[in-house]
């Protein structure tokens, strides 16, 4: 499509200021199942918005149609959006940056292999998972996704930027079973590459987790000191990131309103949003608002430093965006989103902190995260299983147990954070944490 035509036939329907966003995703999925291809899927989606100003309020418009013959309904529907939008704030374009010169672009190391060598690798990974223990009795999936977004926007005040990257993401779920019972093992991980190493920690990481199961049990009720295995804390920290978003704040949703410069949490945690961080599930330069991304701490040594903005959300709040003005599909408006979160890491490994543990529950995975999280108030209850730890040592396996808590005391009842960083799984507010120590949370069992 030729966009400068776009923009001048905007401007003779009377459009004052235009944008336009393009993004092209490419998705490619195998599945392997006992040592054969089962699924092998290829899409590719490119597609356009178009924002612009029309008598003072805001339109948009979409099309996956790229050709010049889709301009004259790409206008027409801006109009139509701009004259039933009745919200107060004009949003404004982005201006040319200077720091857009500091853009670093990220290496796609993934298209370096076939497809016929990202198959031998799954189906690599599915032989050492059934080799690995003997009560592994059946690899129940292994696949692999790569995911590929080119992003470029233009407007009529001069900005023109591209940007694009690529993640990979591997997921392995496996069945152990015994003479008495049968549990589930699952794991995954982000690459931007194929290396060895992979294999051999989503193997290890799944059928631990399904053979150290076998012969769970609950416990009797009660509050315990907790240590969140890394996956635990990620997800559950993801599940409650929206209370860092301005949207959200500005709405009442977050009980972290008016706490900027207050403390927060305990000195030891740190919290980042990183939207450059080397094999995060977003490498973006700048958002889709056109303004430069950056790293910035949302907790430091426990205080409260900032929320996450779009332009709309500094504005209200006096402040600068944080460059997380980002888009959930091109047929969407701007939101707030965050891209790579993540909790510092501390100095203590998992098998330290199970080694200074007189008594008290690993937790190793958690359910019903929808269904078990108030994110407003900060309450939790969320079925979980782990291992009872005494002396220092694990004990025993449980399951059909339940800890409950609330995330705002959680922050203030850290006693120790791990070395050991794992992100929750890559779609919507990615967030990586290590396994953190928690003085007390109460359990519901036997």
């Amino acid at each position: 499509m030729d966009i400068q035509l776009l923009f001048n036939k905007g401007r003779e329907a009377g459009i004052d200021e235009m944008e336009v966003y393009m993004v092209k995703n490419s998705t490619t999925r195998f599945k392997i199942y006992e040592g054969e291809l089962e699924g092998y899927n290829i899409a590719e989606e490119d597609a356009l918005s178009l924002r612009g100003i029309y008598k003072g309020r805001m339109g948009y418009s979409y099309t996956e149609k790229l050709t010049e013959d889709s301009i004259d309904e790409l206008i027409n529907n801006l109009i139509q959006y701009a004259k039933v939008n009745e919200s107060e704030y004009i949003e404004v374009l982005t201006p040319p940056n200077e720091k857009y010169g500091n853009m670093v672009e990220k290496e796609n190391l993934l298209k370096e292999y076939s497809h016929e060598k990202k198959i031998e690798f799954l189906k690599s990974i599915e032989n050492k998972a059934l080799s690995f223990d003997t009560r592994v009795s059946m690899v129940d999936s292994c696949s692999y996704e790569e995911h590929t977004s080119c992003i470029s926007i233009k407007n009529t005040k001069g900005l023109d930027l591209e940007d694009s990257y690529s993640i990979g993401i591997i997921e392995l779920s496996i069945v152990a079973k015994d003479e008495k019972d049968v549990q589930t093992g699952y794991s995954y991980i982000v690459v931007d590459d194929l290396l060895e190493e992979y294999k051999d920690t989503l193997v290890k990481d799944a059928v631990c987790d399904g053979v150290n199961m076998l012969g769970a049990t609950s416990i009797d009720s009660g509050n315990y000191q907790i240590i969140l295995r890394n996956n635990v804390a990620a997800n559950l920290f993801s599940s409650f990131s929206t209370v860092f978003l301005g949207d959200t704040v500005q709405k009442n949703l977050s009980m972290m309103k008016g706490k900027i410069g207050e403390k927060v949490a305990v000195d030891s945690l740190n919290i980042i949003e990183n939207p450059l961080l080397d094999g995060g599930r977003i490498y973006r330069n700048f958002d889709d608002e056109g303004t430069p991304t950056y790293s910035k701490s949302i907790i430091e040594k426990g205080v409260l430093k900032t929320f996450l903005h779009n332009r709309k959300t500094a504005e209200k709040e006096g402040v600068n965006s944080t460059g997380n003005g980002f888009r959930t599909s091109h047929k969407s408006s701007i939101g707030v989103i965050p891209t790579n979160m993540y909790i510092e890491e501390g100095s203590l490994s998992l098998e330290n902190m199970i080694d200074l543990m007189d008594k008290g529950i690993l937790i190793t995975d958690i359910q019903g995260l929808h269904a078990g999280i108030n994110a407003t108030s900060g309450d939790f209850s969320l079925s979980s299983s782990g291992f009872l730890i005494e002396k220092g040592q694990i004990s025993r396996p449980l399951s059909q147990i339940t800890i409950a808590g609330n995330l705002y005391t959680l922050l203030n009842e850290i006693s120790a954070v791990g070395n050991d960083t794992k992100f929750s799984f890559p779609y919507m507010n990615y967030f990586g944490s290590p396994s953190i120590k928690v003085n007390t949370l109460t359990v519901a069992g036997n």
